[in-house]
C-alpha cells in the first residue's frame, strides 16, 4: 500500500495494517491482551498505589508501581493511546514488570477523553500530571513515554519540560502522531473537533518550530527515543522519521528505531516480555 494513494482514513487506521489477524478483530484482541496482563500485574508482589488524584478531571488519576525492596532512582511515566478518546490506565500496566524488576518505578496515568473534553484540555492535564509528580510526589529522573496518541501527549511536553522546568530527563515516543493535520478529514476527528488552527497549536511538529536547544543541551542532557513498528502504516513511519529529523535540527539528542516483526498493537503488548528488544532498549535508554 502506498502512502500517497491511500486515504488518510486508511493510513491512520492501524488495524488495517496488522498482518497477524483480521482488521475487525485486532483492536478487541489488543484490549483483551493488555487487560489480562494488567490484571495480573495488579495482583503481583509489586507495591501498588492506585487512583492517586493529580487533577480535578474525572480520569485524572494515576497508579504507581514499584518494588519497596529496591532503591528506585528512575521513574518511567507511560501514557496510553486510543486516539485521545478510548482506552484507560487500568488496562495499560503491561510494561510494568520488566521495568520494575530493572529498578525503574512505573507511573500509569489516566486522563479525560474526547468528546467530554478537548484535546487542548487533555494536553493541559498532562502538564498537571508532571507538576504533581515533581512537586507533590517529589519524583526526580522522570522519563516520559507513550504510545500512539500517548506519544503525542508526551511529545507535547518537550517544549515546557526542556525549556522551563527541566524535570523530564528523556522522552520515549512509540508509534506516535506529531502532526495532527492529516486527521482533519477522518472519522478520528469527529469527537476531537479539531480545525486547522487547533491542529497547528497542538501538533508538536509545529509548536516546537523556531526553537534551538543547542545551548541548553550543552548544560543538561535530554534524550529522545522515537520508535515505530515495521507493520505500522506508512503514515506512522513518515511521522516518526519526520519528527526525528525535526528534533535533531532543534539540537536535541534523538534516536530513531524501527522495531521489526511487530505492528501498531503488539509493539507495546510485547513490553510485558523482558527479552523483547524494545523492552531492553527502553531499560537501557533510561538507566544509561
Amino acid at each position: 500500500m502506498d502512502r500517497k494513494t491511500k486515504s488518510n482514513e486508511d493510513l491512520y487506521t492501524p488495524s488495517l495494517w496488522c498482518k497477524r489477524m483480521d482488521p475487525n478483530t485486532v483492536v478487541n484482541k489488543h484490549i483483551e491482551i493488555v487487560q489480562l496482563i494488567s490484571e495480573k500485574i495488579k495482583k503481583s508482589r509489586y507495591s501498588i498505589s492506585t487512583n492517586i488524584r493529580y487533577g480535578s478531571g474525572d480520569q485524572q488519576l494515576l497508579d504507581v508501581y514499584e518494588d519497596e525492596l529496591t532503591s528506585l532512582d528512575y521513574t518511567f511515566v507511560y501514557i496510553h493511546g486510543g486516539y485521545w478518546q478510548d482506552l484507560n490506565k487500568d488496562i495499560s500496566a503491561y510494561c510494568v514488570e520488566p521495568l520494575v524488576n530493572a529498578g525503574i518505578r512505573v507511573v500509569i496515568p489516566g486522563y479525560d477523553l474526547a468528546p467530554k473534553v478537548t484535546l487542548h484540555n487533555i494536553v493541559e492535564e498532562i502538564h498537571q500530571l508532571l507538576s504533581y509528580l515533581k512537586d507533590c510526589l517529589k519524583y526526580k529522573n522522570i522519563w516520559l513515554g507513550g504510545h500512539s496518541a500517548g506519544a503525542h501527549l508526551a511529545a507535547s511536553m518537550i517544549h515546557s519540560e526542556v525549556n522551563e522546568n527541566i524535570g523530564v530527563k528523556g522522552f520515549i515516543l512509540i508509534s506516535g502522531i506529531f502532526d495532527l493535520n492529516p486527521l482533519l478529514e477522518t472519522s478520528i476527528n469527529k469527537p476531537l473537533k479539531l480545525n486547522k488552527e487547533t491542529c497547528l497549536q497542538l501538533s508538536p511538529l509545529n509548536s516546537l518550530c523556531g526553537l534551538d536547544f543547542t545551548n541548553f543541551m550543552s548544560q543538561v542532557h535530554v534524550k529522545v527515543l522515537v520508535v515505530y513498528a515495521e507493520n505500522d502504516s506508512p503514515a506512522f513511519h513518515f511521522q516518526s522519521k519526520q519528527f526525528t529529523k525535526f528534533l535533531d535540527k532543534l539540537g536535541l539528542e534523538v534516536t530513531e528505531e524501527r522495531i521489526n516483526g511487530v505492528d501498531h498493537f503488539d509493539i507495546v503488548e510485547n513490553l510485558a516480555n523482558k527479552d523483547y528488544s524494545l523492552t531492553k532498549t527502553i531499560i537501557n535508554f533510561i538507566l544509561n
